[in-house]
């Protein structure tokens, strides 16, 4: 068992800010065990939704390991 993933996951993300031109700061796995605040992650800003890319907006991301990186985006819905 090599630790990673083999098929694509979702994990909870939180968007810090655009630190770097084009580019989206986002926390993967914020909330999670040990990762409480989560891993940070340069993301290119066109990978996320424009009303996404807010400090501190919450969603849930589609990670693919073999692509190593973000595939998708899903809205968390209220409750």
């Amino acid at each position: 068992m090599s630790g990673k993933f083999d098929t694509p996951s979702k994990v909870s993300a939180k968007a810090l800010a655009s630190l770097r031109p084009g580019y989206l700061t986002v926390y993967i796995g914020y909330g999670q065990g040990l990762a409480d605040g989560g891993i940070p992650y340069e993301v290119p800003i066109d990978d996320i939704p424009i009303d996404l890319r807010l400090p501190n907006s919450e969603f849930t991301a589609i990670i693919d390991p073999a692509n190593s990186g973000i595939i998708g985006v899903e809205r968390k819905t209220p409750e």
